[in-house]
């Protein structure tokens, strides 16, 4: 876990606030939960491991899984022999008929074992709640193949402080003009285990990381003046511990065929 000064998360939110595809019509009425399945690959078995992922997608969708699931993997840090499958977004009753979906289907929960289990070294399992309210997609959001993840982690008894400065700070955002179609974000929450808030910026390209002359530093300081900007970034970090910072790149061929 990475110690930061209240200088540096301004910095890291300022590279972050700049642009998960295919949302951008009417919001408020997407489910707010999303489903990861973490798997961390055998060394050596990458190629074996691709090769089966991609045949157990397509023996998924002949079978009729109802969900679209998509595969991510990192290309940040030390720990690249992983995969994310993911989906979003339903809502807690979806899953009681997703996992009823499964019982009646038991082939594919076989066909998973058989083919990409013995690749696998081990797993993690995750959901995740989308904050709507205090996210912005635009339509030029939609084609992206890279996404920037950063997790910030929560003191302990920090929660309020946290929320309260992270929603102003995304008010003053959605309210005073940097939601455009040129910025686009979402805002999550990890459920289970210690209190992890993140925020995902989709990207189309590595170009579209080169954003500093189009920083949100510099918004927030417009409307709030340099020591007002500092003030509510101090608030923000102080309420945390450290944080996160990944990109995960979209593997289409490992992936069922219409994007989440």
């Amino acid at each position: 876990m990475i110690k930061r000064s209240a200088s540096t998360i301004l910095t890291v939110l300022a590279a972050l606030f700049v642009f998960l595809p295919g949302i951008a019509a009417a919001q408020e009425t997407t489910p707010p939960l999303a489903e990861m399945w973490m798997m961390t690959i055998k060394p050596g078995h990458g190629p074996e491991f691709n090769k089966a992922l991609a045949e157990h997608m397509k023996f998924r969708s002949e079978n009729g899984d109802p969900r679209d699931w998509q595969t991510y993997t990192p290309l940040l840090g030390e720990e690249l022999n992983r995969a994310g499958v993911r989906y979003c977004c339903f809502n807690w009753a979806d899953l009681d008929s997703y996992r009823e979906w499964g019982k009646n289907n038991e082939k594919v929960g076989e066909h998973f074992d058989k083919h990409v289990a013995p690749h696998v070294d081990h797993y993690a399992h995750y959901f995740e709640t989308m904050h709507w309210n205090n996210s912005h997609w635009a339509d030029s959001a939609d084609g992206a193949t890279l996404y920037a993840v950063t997790e910030f982690h929560v003191k302990p008894g920090h929660g309020a402080d946290f929320r309260a400065a992270r929603d102003k700070l995304l008010q003053i955002a959605l309210n005073q003009g940097w939601a455009t179609e040129d910025h686009s974000w979402i805002w999550t929450s990890t459920i289970g285990g210690a209190p992890v808030e993140g925020i995902v910026i989709p990207y189309k390209n590595f170009a579209g990381l080169d954003r500093e002359a189009d920083s949100f530093s510099r918004f927030l300081a417009e409307h709030l003046g340099e020591d007002g900007a500092a003030e509510l970034m101090k608030t923000f970090a102080s309420s945390t511990s450290g944080s996160n910072y990944q990109i995960w790149e979209h593997q289409k061929d490992l992936s069922m065929e219409s994007g989440d």
